[in-house]
């Protein structure tokens, strides 16, 4: 039977097409691939303002971040004798994470470091500073020399060992030296004067949680006031999405995270001035960006976005302590010319 003009025009089209699921038709009859258009979602669906709108990555963020600041504040404040030793694991975990993925960044250069000696050396500072005070820093930092150089001689290739041994140690005192900092804060506080009766029992506890509130709320300030009100790129080269708005917005979040702590948390009254609420957290801010962008210029030349996976939401490691690196170093100096 002739089929009319219309049907055939249909059955032809019909054959032409892709199998349902697939990308690429078959049946042309000129031996070209046809490409199945897919539609794009529509502008007002849910999942479409939702993937927009950055919901799929805020929410395991403020998950993992209300996780570990519960477990923060009990290693911290708790009154249980092995809570203190909860945070010498959790710096000693990011401090061995971070320093893993600052080797794997090397390696993607071509640089192959000494991971095993350059690990050994950041939880050393670790240990000195937790139970000993620094009292062995200039032992640790002669051995980590040594350590290191018997690694290059006897146990790798003669190809690139001067880069390879300054990536060692570079990596090794990058993470684990200010992360041996930030032990110090929390275990010696004394050292400083802040003691009973001037400074509450867990003055070490409120530094620590003083450091890092105020670092990390110039990145949440950052974000939330950079996303829709970023015009004036800050550093384009090394990441696009900062902006100078956005840094503005991380001070003045900064700022009132310091006001808000020295006003309500318990015995930081008596430790932190009004002064030093408003000029520290400014400082962290400019110091936390100035890492950011350090770390973002290592992803940069490595060529990756994150420096690793942490499941959190936050990217690797170095991408969540990236600010912590420059402002704990820069807290203890501080600490040191005005209550040394």
């Amino acid at each position: 039977m002739e089929k009319c003009p219309e049907e055939a025009a249909v059955l032809s089209e019909l054959a032409g097409r892709s199998p349902r699921g697939s990308l690429e038709g078959k049946g042309a009859s000129d031996g070209t691939k046809r490409h199945r258009h897919i539609p794009d979602r529509p502008e007002g669906s849910a999942r479409g303002v939702a993937a927009r709108a950055g919901f799929p990555l805020v929410i395991p963020r403020i998950v993992t971040s209300l996780l570990f600041f519960a477990v923060l504040l009990f290693g911290l404040f708790s009154s249980w004798p092995g809570a203190r030793y909860v945070i010498l694991v959790m710096v000693g975990a990011a401090t061995w994470v971070g320093t893993h993925e600052y080797y794997n960044l090397a390696r993607r250069l071509k640089v192959r470091p000494s991971p095993w000696p350059g690990h050994s050396i950041a939880l050393a500072f670790l240990v000195d500073a937790y139970f000993f005070g620094f009292g062995h820093f200039v032992h640790l930092f002669i051995a980590c020399f040594w350590l290191l150089l018997f690694t290059q001689v006897f146990f790798k290739k003669i190809d690139r060992a001067v880069v390879n041994m300054a990536c060692s140690i570079f990596g090794s005192v990058y993470v684990g030296l200010p992360m041996a900092i930030l032990l110090f804060l929390f275990k010696h506080a004394e050292d400083w004067g802040f003691a009973p009766p001037q400074a509450p029992a867990y003055a070490g506890g409120n530094l620590v949680i003083f450091l890092i509130t105020t670092s990390w709320a110039t990145d949440i300030g950052g974000y939330c006031f950079g996303r829709p009100l970023g015009r004036h790129k800050l550093a384009p080269a090394l990441s696009p999405n900062k902006s100078i708005e956005g840094l503005a917005g991380g001070v003045a979040l900064a700022v009132l995270a310091g006001l808000l702590l020295r006003l309500f948390w318990p015995g930081l009254d008596a430790m932190i001035g009004w002064g030093e609420a408003i000029a520290l957290p400014v400082l962290f801010s400019v110091l936390g960006t100035v890492g950011d962008l350090a770390e973002s210029a290592f992803k940069r030349d490595a060529g990756v976005k994150d420096s690793g996976r942490t499941y959190t939401g936050h990217g690797g490691m170095l991408d969540i302590i990236d600010s912590i690196l420059l402002c704990a170093p820069v807290f203890y100096l501080y600490l040191e010319m005005t209550r040394g």
